[in-house]
Formats: structure tokens, sequence, C-alpha cells
């Protein structure tokens, strides 16, 4: 009797890793391209944090994380 119950929960657990393994790997492109792509980090000159390109401002050939680093840097930059 313990040994039908062994071989039962043998045979379910494989049965459970099987199918679930197979569903695991078998990510839309769309998904998988998304998570796999990191978006380009641009550095702020004036308070010099990084940020991702789409949040940041951009003056000139200077990505700047707010209207007012932009300003900062460009008033300090034409003295």
């Amino acid at each position: 009797m313990l040994l039908r119950l062994f071989v039962f929960f043998l045979l379910f657990y494989l049965f459970y890793r099987i199918y679930f393994s197979g569903r695991r790997t078998a990510r839309p492109a769309a998904k998988r391209a998304s998570a796999d792509a990191a978006e380009e980090m641009v550095l702020d000159p004036q308070c010099k944090s990084y940020l991702p390109k789409s949040d940041a401002m951009r003056r000139g050939d200077q990505y700047f994380c707010s209207e007012r680093c932009a300003s900062l840097y460009l008033v300090g930059r034409s003295s």
C-alpha cells in the first residue's frame, strides 16, 4: 500500500515538473523582448545623477533630469 502511494506521488511530481517547465519557457516573443531590453541611461551634468533616456530632458547635446538642472547648468556654462 505504501509503495503504491509513493509511486503515485512520484508520477504526479514528474508530471507536474514536466508540464510546468514547458510552460515557463514558452513566453511570447514580445514579452521576452521587452523584459530583455534595457533602456539607455544618461548622465545629468549638473546634479550628476543617471536617469533613463526616455525620462530625461534634452537641451542641445546634454540630457537633464529637470528644467532647474538644465537652467543652472546652462547659466553656469555661459558665464
